[in-house]
C-alpha cells in the first residue's frame, strides 16, 4: 500500500498513530466491518478502512457505513479492497468514495487522482471545482503576496505544502489555461498567470467552490479555548459590508486543526443545535485572514450560491472596493 502510493502516484505518504479509543467508541457493527488505521497523503489525514476477513458486505451498505465513520472521525475515509469488479467500482465513484486496489487503481477526488486499470493517472473532470490546493493558492496570490515569478519551491515553502503539491496545482492551471510555466534555469521553474487582479478573480470564480466542508453547530461554553478560530459567513458579512448580524456568530477552522480536538467536542457537536455555527473548512482561514475575520474572498464563496438578492449586491459591493 504505502510503496504503491508513494512510488507510482509520487505523493507523500505515511502512517500515523491511531487513537484506539475512537474505534472503542463506534457501534459494534462498525467496528466488525472493517480494521482501522490512520495514514496522511499530501499533508491531510485519512482513516484507512480494511473490510474485515469473512463479512460480506453490499457496495450500499459500505458507503453507508464508510459515511457514518467518516462523520464520527471528522476525517475523510479511503477504503482498501482487494480487488475490485466493474459495478462496485462505478457505485463508490457515484458516491465520491476514496479507494485503492494495490497494484491496480486508486481513486481520491479531494486529491483529483484516479488511477485505472491500465497504469495511466488522469485528473478528474474539468467540470468539477479547482482542489483546495489550487484554490487556496490562487486567494494566497490574489490577497496576500504575489506568486508570480518565484520557484516553485518558494511557492511551496510560503504555502506549506510539498513541493510535488505544487506540481499537482500547476498541472491543474495549466490544464484550464490559469497559467503558463517559464523555466528561468536548469534547476527553477516559476507561474505566469495569464490574467491579473479582478480579471483573475473573475475568470476562475466559476471553477471554485465554498471553502467549507462542514457545518456543526454547538454551544459556546464547550469550545475549546485553544482552538484558533476566525469570525465568518453572517458575521464575518456583517463586517466587510452593511449587512446585520446574525445572532447566531459564526466561526471557521482549518479540518486538520479540527480533527485534533475533534474528540474533546464531539460529544457536545450538533447538526442543528447550539448557539455557535462552526465551520470546518479545506484548507486554513488563518493563512488567509484579515485579523480576525476570514478573507473577503473566501467569504464571497461561502455565499456562491446563495439566492438571497441582498446578500448578492453587498458581496458585490465588496469585491469592488477589493479593486
Amino acid at each position: 500500500m504505502e510503496e504503491y502510493v508513494s512510488k507510482t502516484i509520487g505523493l507523500t505518504f505515511k502512517k500515523k498513530d491511531f487513537e484506539k479509543d475512537w474505534v472503542n467508541g463506534l457501534p459494534q457493527y462498525l467496528k466488525g466491518a472493517f480494521d482501522f488505521s490512520l495514514l496522511e497523503i499530501e499533508g491531510q489525514d485519512f482513516v484507512l478502512l480494511t473490510p474485515s476477513i469473512g463479512i460480506d458486505m453490499s457496495t450500499s451498505r459500505t458507503v453507508k457505513f464508510v459515511n457514518q465513520i467518516s462523520r464520527r472521525a471528522g476525517k475523510p475515509t479511503l477504503i482498501l479492497f482487494k480487488s475490485m469488479d466493474n459495478i462496485r467500482r462505478r457505485i463508490l465513484i457515484s458516491h465520491r468514495e476514496n479507494f485503492v486496489v494495490p497494484g491496480k487503481q486508486i481513486y481520491i477526488p479531494s486529491l483529483r487522482i484516479y488511477l485505472n486499470e491500465s497504469g495511466a493517472i488522469r485528473q478528474l473532470a474539468a467540470k468539477e471545482n479547482l482542489s483546495p490546493s489550487a484554490q487556496f493558492l490562487l486567494l494566497y496570490h490574489l490577497q496576500k503576496t504575489s506568486l508570480e515569478g518565484l520557484p516553485f519551491k518558494d511557492v511551496a515553502e510560503t504555502l506549506k505544502y510539498s513541493k510535488k503539491t505544487i506540481s499537482v496545482v500547476v498541472a491543474e492551471f495549466q490544464r484550464l489555461s490559469v497559467c503558463e510555466v517559464e523555466q528561468v534555469n536548469e534547476r527553477n521553474k516559476v507561474l505566469r498567470f495569464k490574467k491579473n487582479g479582478r480579471e483573475l478573480w473573475d475568470s476562475v470564480f466559476p471553477l471554485m467552490a465554498s471553502p467549507i466542508q462542514k457545518v456543526w453547530h454547538i454551544e459556546k461554553k464547550h469550545l475549546p479555548d485553544i482552538l484558533p478560530l476566525h469570525a465568518s459567513y453572517d458575521t464575518a458579512l456583517a463586517h466587510y459590508t452593511f449587512m446585520a448580524d446574525s445572532s447566531l456568530p459564526s466561526f471557521a477552522v482549518d479540518r486538520n486543526v479540527f480533527s485534533e480536538h475533534h474528540e474533546k467536542v464531539q460529544s457536545f457537536l450538533h447538526p442543528e443545535e447550539g448557539n455557535v455555527r462552526l465551520e470546518v473548512w479545506k484548507y486554513n482561514p488563518a493563512s488567509l485572514a484579515d485579523g480576525q475575520f476570514i478573507d473577503k474572498l473566501s467569504l464571497a464563496l461561502c455565499y456562491k450560491n446563495t439566492d438571497d438578492e441582498r446578500v448578492k449586491k453587498e458581496i458585490t459591493e465588496m469585491l469592488h472596493k477589493i479593486w
